[in-house]
């Protein structure tokens, strides 16, 4: 197995490499911070924001480093942090299949964390949930060594000035520690803890103070108030609306973490039913990453109740181990059944393969693909194209952005309804993580579709192309 596990993993390297160099995609939100990062300073950095976004400051530093110290176009130093964070994580996770010897039960789970679609193109983000990834990553295969007990304090304080999670999992990894050491049957057992902890309970302090201060800044109140206006539907309800919101979630974890193919994530979701079944009658494989991972999930549960943290689609990413995990855990104790035991390699191999073929069906998931755009549209024989004022705003964005590094040999004109300067047009669409589904078209679009004035000849993440019927 060691040679199958070392070939996935220099196959998902390869695949993340060519994903974030090779065709180049920026959606909103990292075109937004990017710009932060590029026409900012390092001091101004720790201020509030501008185009509603925010991130830790360490997180930003670093991204600005690479800025300054790599001669490569823009567009490439600001996705190097992301790419070294994305490949690191997924070395760690086979160092972790390695000192569990390689076992035949990380098939599935490997697979899932070097090829899921929604892993890889939220891993590669210019945003920091790559290193919520791989910081919990770090996390599951160190926290047992002795090293880690001793110098975590260093860790957790790095990790919560980079992404906001290591501050959820330094306060989860103490509770963790708290309850396995058995540290509350008693006071004194409970002072030992703290004075033994003392540096790991104060990694998050350098964090908090720079937070209090961050949020007397001026436009901080007002950044914070549309941040939480922006992720409302993301903070878990106290009313009886709290079933469509489990509901909601859950859907959201099977297709995001498992497989945006309705039946087979669902299926996933059910092989993971015997962890719950049959996990409190014997020793169930993770046991202890599995409760130190729920300790830190617990965490950002309560914070999201007082609506201080959102949890919703791209920040279930570092939720991707622990629920990995789970159903790795549930597998192994399915193998031990008897009726199964015998066929188990088989079968296995085979959700496995089956699996690895889904995510090959929407692997690209990228929601502003400019760069394939041209492409598409240099080959249109037409020197004017029509665009809609949307398609044409993120158009620009990406060319600002990117410093014009990409071009196209076409004019975009503003769609008008004389429709007589061209033969084409270009409208925006979201691109969702399920195969070939998007947001619906443009009303502008929609009434010249309803008409049978324009017909869809061709698309790409974030875009569809029209050809006008003459």
């Amino acid at each position: 197995m060691k040679k199958v596990y070392l070939f996935l993993l220099i196959l998902g390297i390869i695949i993340r490499f060519v994903i974030q160099f090779v065709f180049p995609a920026f959606n909103g939100d990292e075109i937004s911070v990017g710009n932060n990062i590029k026409h900012s300073g390092f001091i101004e950095l720790l201020y509030p924001l501008k185009f509603g976004q925010s991130a830790p400051p360490l997180f930003l530093w670093l991204q600005k480093f690479f800025i300054e110290i790599l001669s490569f176009s823009f567009w490439i130093n600001i996705k190097v942090l992301s790419f070294i964070s994305s490949i690191l994580g997924i070395i760690l996770f086979y160092v972790f299949i390695k000192r569990n010897s390689f076992s035949p039960i990380f098939l599935l789970l490997f697979i899932i964390l070097l090829f899921n679609p929604f892993i890889i193109n939220n891993s590669l983000t210019v945003k920091q949930y790559t290193i919520d990834l791989t910081g919990i990553i770090f996390l599951i295969v160190w926290f047992k060594t002795k090293n880690f007990k001793k110098y975590n304090w260093a860790f957790f304080l790095v990790w919560s000035l980079i992404s906001n999670i290591g501050l959820f999992a330094c306060c989860g990894y103490l509770i963790y520690d708290l309850f396995s050491q058995r540290s509350l049957r008693n006071f004194n057992a409970f002072f030992d803890f703290v004075k033994k902890n003392a540096l790991t309970i104060l990694a998050p302090v350098p964090y908090v103070v720079y937070f209090f201060w961050f949020m007397n800044q001026e436009g901080a109140v007002e950044l914070q108030a549309y941040m939480v206006k922006y992720w409302s539907s993301s903070f878990i309800p106290l009313d009886s609306s709290i079933f469509k919101y489990l509901l909601y979630t859950i859907h959201g974890l099977w297709i995001y973490i498992f497989n945006a193919f309705e039946i087979w994530g669902i299926f996933m979701m059910i092989l993971m039913l015997s962890f719950f079944l049959f996990s409190n009658k014997k020793q169930f494989m993770f046991r202890e990453e599995i409760l130190l991972l729920f300790c830190i999930v617990i965490v950002h549960l309560i914070l999201n109740i007082f609506h201080m943290y959102p949890f919703s689609d791209r920040l279930y990413l570092y939720i991707a181990p622990f629920l990995v995990l789970i159903l790795g855990s549930s597998i192994a104790t399915i193998s031990d059944f008897g009726v199964i035991k015998k066929h188990f390699q088989k079968v296995y191999v085979l959700i496995s393969v089956v699996t690895l073929f889904l995510y090959s069906l929407y692997m690209s998931g990228n929601d502003n693909n400019v760069y394939m755009l041209y492409e598409k549209l240099n080959n249109l024989n037409a020197k004017e194209i029509y665009a809609t004022e949307k398609s044409i705003e993120t158009i620009d964005s990406f060319n600002e952005f990117t410093d014009n590094k990409f071009v196209i040999n076409k004019k975009m004109v503003l769609l008008d309804s004389k429709l007589n300067e061209s033969n084409y047009i270009v409208s925006r669409v979201s691109k969702k993580i399920k195969m070939n589904l998007t947001s619906s078209e443009e009303l502008e679009i929609q009434d010249l579709i309803n008409s049978k004035k324009i017909k869809k000849i061709d698309s790409v993440n974030g875009y569809n192309i029209y050809e006008i019927k003459r």
